[in-house]
């Protein structure tokens, strides 16, 4: 599991390009990862608590084995939320992403 807060720093009105980014990133966001036989399991959950589970942001994936290469996985990631890149932080975003991965977490 993991935990990671933030503080935004406070900016002058006519100087902030992003006064609502804490709208839909929140201050913290939440992890935990699941090592099951060789599949590994991840959720991410940003920011649903404090907006009440309208402006946050999950993240499910999952890692699996391909063949018998040691280092070599499989991985499916799912998103849905807001904050999947700052650039369009204020856009919710729904996707899947397939594709392969070469090191896991655990």
């Amino acid at each position: 599991m993991s935990f990671k807060p933030w503080y935004r720093i406070p900016e002058d009105d006519a100087d902030d390009d992003n006064p609502d980014i804490t709208d839909y990133l929140g201050h913290y966001e939440l992890s935990a990862t699941y090592k099951w036989q060789d599949h590994v399991f991840s959720v991410m959950s940003r920011n649903n608590l404090e907006s009440g589970f309208d402006q946050g942001a999950v993240e499910l994936s999952w890692s699996f084995p391909l063949w018998d290469y040691q280092y070599l996985k499989g991985y499916v990631q799912y998103f849905n939320g807001f904050g999947e890149s700052l650039i369009d932080y204020d856009r919710r975003v729904n996707r899947i992403g397939i594709g392969f991965s070469l090191t896991d977490w655990l």
